[in-house]
Order: C-alpha cells, then sequence, then structure tokens
C-alpha cells in the first residue's frame, strides 16, 4: 500500500471521527479544476466544530492537488470563549501539510494580558508565530524553520504600538517597530530592519523600509 493510499485512510477516519463526535459548522467543499479540456487538479475540504463549554476548536481536513501527488492539510483553531470572570484570552493554532516531496508544520499562539483599572480596554497581546519545512525527497537535508515574536500595546481599546523580532535557520533575522496615532496623527508609522548572518559575516543589514499607512480619523 502506498502512502497516498495510507494518507487517505488516516483522513478518512480522521473525518469520521470528527462527525461522529463533532458538529460540521459548513457544508463539505469540493472542486474540480480543467485546463485545456484536461483535468488539472481537485479540491476537498470537511471543517468540523469540536468545541467544548469553555473552549472555541474548529478542524479542517483539506486535501488538494492531482490524484497520484496529492497534498494532505489539517488545520487545529482553538480559543477561549468570552468570560465574564476571566480576564485575558488565548488562542493557538497548528497546522500541517504534506506530500510525496515535502512536508510542513506551523503554528501560532497569542494571549492577551490586561492591566489597570480596564483590563479589558488596556492590555498587551503577546504572540509567537512558527513554522517549519522538511525535504521528503531529500532526507539528509536540514529541515528550514522560522519564529517570529510581536507583543502589542493597545490603550483605551485603542491600538499603540508593537515591536516584532524575528529569525530563522536560513539567518535571516529581522525587527519591526510600528506606532499608531503618534501625536493623534491618523497614521500608522513602521520601521522594518532585515539582516543575515551566517558562518561567512557577522550579522549584516540587508533591507530598511520605513511604512506609512492611513488610519481612521475617528475612532
Amino acid at each position: 500500500m502506498g502512502i497516498g493510499a495510507r494518507l487517505w485512510i488516516v483522513l478518512a477516519a480522521v473525518s469520521a471521527a470528527g462527525v461522529a463526535h463533532a458538529e460540521i459548522i459548513q457544508k463539505p467543499a469540493m472542486s474540480v479544476s480543467a485546463k485545456d479540456g484536461r483535468f488539472a487538479g481537485y479540491y476537498a475540504a470537511l471543517p468540523l466544530d469540536l468545541s467544548t463549554d469553555k473552549e472555541k476548536v474548529a478542524l479542517t481536513v483539506k486535501s488538494s492537488g492531482m490524484p497520484e501527488n496529492p497534498t494532505y492539510d489539517l488545520d487545529l483553531n482553538l480559543s477561549q470563549k468570552p468570560d465574564d470572570e476571566r480576564v485575558g484570552q488565548r488562542s493557538l493554532a497548528l497546522g500541517a501539510s504534506w506530500n510525496e516531496s515535502e512536508a510542513r508544520l506551523r503554528s501560532s499562539m497569542s494571549k492577551l494580558f490586561g492591566f489597570g483599572l480596564l483590563p479589558r480596554a488596556n492590555f498587551i497581546r503577546l504572540s509567537m508565530d512558527m513554522n517549519a519545512s522538511q525535504s521528503i525527497t531529500a532526507p539528509g537535508v536540514a529541515p528550514v524553520a522560522r519564529a517570529n515574536i510581536r507583543s502589542s500595546l493597545t490603550l483605551d481599546g485603542k491600538p499603540v504600538g508593537s515591536i516584532a523580532f524575528g529569525g530563522g535557520t536560513m539567518g535571516d533575522e529581522g525587527v519591526d517597530l510600528s506606532l499608531t496615532r503618534p501625536f493623534d496623527l491618523p497614521a500608522e508609522f513602521t520601521v522594518s530592519l532585515r539582516g543575515v548572518s551566517n558562518e561567512r559575516e557577522t550579522w549584516r543589514l540587508q533591507d530598511a523600509r520605513a511604512m506609512v499607512k492611513l488610519v481612521k480619523a475617528n475612532w
């Protein structure tokens, strides 16, 4: 039995278990594409609701590509339901995709920390994103991974600014600094710096950008 057939069996088992213990939150999606009158690929997705009393949980099973080399995808999203007794919301997203040539993993998590007399309007949100990929056709090649950490500040329900740091196994590193409506200016100002570090040289600035984005004048 080939890898494709085994993965189809796994997906079928996951889908059956999900249908038996969960609620289908959307209709299953299925589409096919053609080019020059020939079959060019397909896409199928099954979204499931696995929520509990305290957590909102959504699982999506996908398959796409060509029958001889399909790509399978799993997405799991968890988030806290609103609670009057608990201040601070957390969320977690996990994902995986794979085919005969490559496997990918991804994750994203965030946590909200309220402070002051109005913690629901004054808070810091800390988030982390990570992803990695591994070649299956070349198992001796090291996996490629990257992580990004971001912290943002909100006061009186208004976003004030954020700072983010990122880096990966390829030596690419960066920092982003953003300020929203400084001095009551209706714009968001962002400074982005990207650098590279490898065995031949120490960290070197590779790219620097400054961006301005207009925002609503009235809150």
